[in-house]
């Protein structure tokens, strides 16, 4: 399809939503300017429900209902457990890492490095880690995200793919380098109010994204008359997978059973800690109480909320989207390619002024992870690279978690200007690649030998620096390796059956190294363990020796706050369940499990917010 299908009334839509987020920006730059504490932490002032939208907002961008849909297209509802089951860590992290994080005062995440143990291995992790995340990971996050928006603008204002401009050495497709002027612009509303401005537009964008989402599905529905003719449709269609309206993940063969196993075993370990956005979210509240809240709602909006208008269109686009049969393969193929599956549906089934609000929805999810990370990646870049690099060459001794949280207006300055060279590789990575679920798992393996250790430095006083750096680097060759060579190598395209494999195999391989690692190395010294259990209060036994040799008493017992989160994981993918029945036209099983979801989950948050202020 070519030629815009935006009307004047679409255009007025989306002026007057950027009107809005610009406005929010210069309401508060004053506040954002004052302290690296505001500009990066809004002051620690954030309620728990404005950080707990900012984190959904956040990850709901351009790129997220473009992967949803492809799960769906390629391997049937059941492909989503992929992320479903990240829920367990989630729901995790409410109970056993929320309140750990409100309570540390850092500034990052990856300041903890530092916090938790010493020496020049530290030190060194610290810079190394600051580079990885605040260079690499979180320009790989906004080139994807980029990516997404340009495939939405491209087929809304009917830009040929062929066409391209250039910039000085870099040569992008048209669309992408639209997407990026509109990055200039939310680059400068964010510089102006760090992350105040950027957590309180966040609400006002996920309202507005969920919006669009279940008007698409709504009108989907209706114009294929209600969710049994539309199944029945996916049924009938040639090129649809098999069980494609199937809630249960893809069993077929030994490959796909282990992926299967490993999604609910395995998946969600590096999501109980948090970091990132997420972890930024965390360390801006106003108590450990609103921490804990925070990850809670993010949890039941992300998870249970979010997903299904998108699924809805998935389907429907396997019932409405035409097909031909390709002589030369012998097999039926659609004329839309997955990726592109989303927007043309937008462009398809809704008229003037809704087309201009899922444009919105789809533009203010862009921009709520564009600012973010953004703020995060200049976050990284100045307190964990410039300030630790600094004392290092000064030979300076590394001051107590979150003394330097409260730098001037001129440490802004420096945080604002460090955006720069995000922005810049994030220009270069976005013409590399368009598969986006492709790149995320590829993210998930090489990283996936960390996650065992993520966990373990807040519960046991014995892990070291050295620890960390094994399981890093191990994983990161283990899993590049894995990916590309072998048996368990990740396909050129279509559905990647060996996923779970590779999980287990690179979290083995990496155990394998950092277990000899953490006794081979000496552990922080004991006055500075003593202030990390004091200052953090983690529960367990992990840290009993410590308490008791300090003469204090003994930490809370864990197993009460694994059993909540075990109740609270069942209470989230009841809901998904139930949520997923209810909207596919089986109520009564949808509400009998909604139900079962609530008598779950209802004690479960209540018992959330008792805990954070400290566990028993």
């Amino acid at each position: 399809m070519t030629g815009s299908v935006l009307t004047t009334i679409d255009w007025v839509v989306i002026a007057g939503y950027l009107a809005l987020v610009f406005g929010i920006g210069i309401y508060f730059a004053r506040r954002g300017s004052r302290s690296t504490e505001g500009y990066f932490l809004a002051g620690r002032s954030l309620p728990w429900w404005v950080a707990g939208t900012s984190i959904v907002a956040t990850t709901f961008s351009s790129d997220t209902p473009l992967q949803v849909v492809t799960l769906v297209r390629q391997g049937g509802i059941g492909e989503n457990w992929w992320w479903w089951s990240m829920a367990a860590g989630h729901v995790a992290g409410v109970f056993l890492f929320a309140p750990l994080w409100r309570r540390s005062a850092l500034l990052t995440d990856v300041e903890f490095i530092t916090s938790r143990y010493e020496g020049l291995s530290a030190r060194l992790l610290r810079i190394f880690e600051g580079l990885w995340q605040g260079l690499l990971v979180n320009g790989v996050v906004l080139a994807s995200v980029t990516v997404g928006m340009a495939t939405i603008a491209r087929i809304m204002l009917g830009i040929p793919e062929d066409a391209v401009v250039t910039l000085g050495p870099i040569e992008m497709d048209t669309a992408t380098a639209l997407v990026a002027a509109l990055a200039v612009g939310t680059l400068g509303y964010s510089l102006l109010s760090g992350l105040y401005g950027v957590a309180w537009s966040d609400v006002p964008q996920f309202a507005l994204a969920m919006l669009g989402s279940v008007i698409l599905a709504v009108v989907v529905l209706i114009d294929l008359g209600g969710p049994a003719a539309m199944l029945a449709k996916v049924d009938a269609a040639a090129w649809a997978p098999k069980n494609a309206s199937s809630l249960a993940p893809s069993t077929g063969d030994a490959a796909a059973m282990a992926t299967a196993i490993a999604f609910f075993t395995l998946n969600w370990w590096a999501k109980a800690p948090g970091h990132g956005a997420l972890a930024q979210r965390l360390l801006a509240t106003r108590s450990p109480r609103d921490g804990a809240l925070a990850l809670a709602w993010f949890t039941v909006a992300h998870y249970v909320l979010r997903p299904w208008p998108w699924i809805i269109v998935a389907l429907a686009s396997l019932a409405v989207i035409p097909e031909s049969f390709d002589e030369q393969l012998g097999i039926w193929v659609p004329a839309v390619a997955d990726k592109d599956a989303f927007p043309w549906m937008i462009r398809s089934h809704l008229g003037a002024g809704a087309r201009g609000l899922l444009v919105v929805s789809m533009l203010g999810a862009f921009m709520s992870t564009v600012d973010t990370h953004v703020n995060l990646s200049s976050a990284y870049l100045l307190n964990d690279v410039l300030r630790p690099a600094g004392r290092l060459l000064r030979r300076r001794p590394e001051p107590a978690a979150g003394a330097e949280a409260g730098g001037g207006p001129a440490e802004v300055w420096k945080g604002r200007l460090l955006a720069l060279p995000v922005f810049a590789l994030v220009l270069l990575i976005a013409g590399g690649f368009d598969d986006i679920v492709a790149l995320y798992k590829y993210l998930g393996v090489i990283a996936a030998g960390t996650a065992p250790v993520l966990i373990l430095r807040w519960y046991w006083w014995r892990t070291t620096a050295w620890t960390e750096i094994a399981a890093m680097s191990t994983s990161l060759i283990a899993g590049n390796l894995l990916v590309r060579f072998g048996p368990l190598a990740s396909p050129e395209s279509g559905l990647d059956s060996q996923f779970g494999p590779r999980l287990i195999a690179v979290i083995l391989i990496s155990a394998l190294v950092w277990i000899p690692a953490t006794w081979l190395s000496q552990p922080a010294s004991q006055e500075r363990l003593r202030a990390f259990r004091r200052a953090i209060r983690p529960a367990g036994p992990g840290w009993r020796r410590i308490a008791l040799e300090a003469g204090e008493s003994p930490p809370a017992a864990i197993a009460p706050l694994i059993g909540w989160a075990i109740l609270g994981t069942s209470a989230i993918w009841s809901a998904i369940l139930g949520t997923g029945w209810l909207v596919l036209g089986s109520p009564l099983e949808g509400l009998a499990m909604l139900a079962l979801a609530a008598l779950l989950g209802v004690p479960t948050i209540r018992a959330a917010s008792r805990v954070a202020e400290g566990p028993t």
